[in-house]
């Protein structure tokens, strides 16, 4: 499996600390509008990702000689 690149990273983590923020402000009760947002455009980021590193094949860098 390869590793992934900068926007796929940027993207769980972005779901991660999503998730985080979410549960604490239900501890303290609190709300945000559009919370929910955040879920598909971390997962839009995610395949941006995808569809670069699939198309970046011009550097062969784990290639040696």
């Amino acid at each position: 499996m390869q590793s992934m690149n900068g926007f796929q990273t940027i993207s769980i983590i972005g779901v991660c600390f999503s998730v985080f923020c979410q549960g604490l402000l239900l501890l303290v009760d609190k709300t945000v509008t559009d919370m929910w947002a955040l879920y598909p455009t971390w997962a839009a980021v995610f395949i941006i990702g995808t569809i670069i590193r699939f198309l970046d094949k011009g550097g062969d860098h784990d290639h040696h000689h």
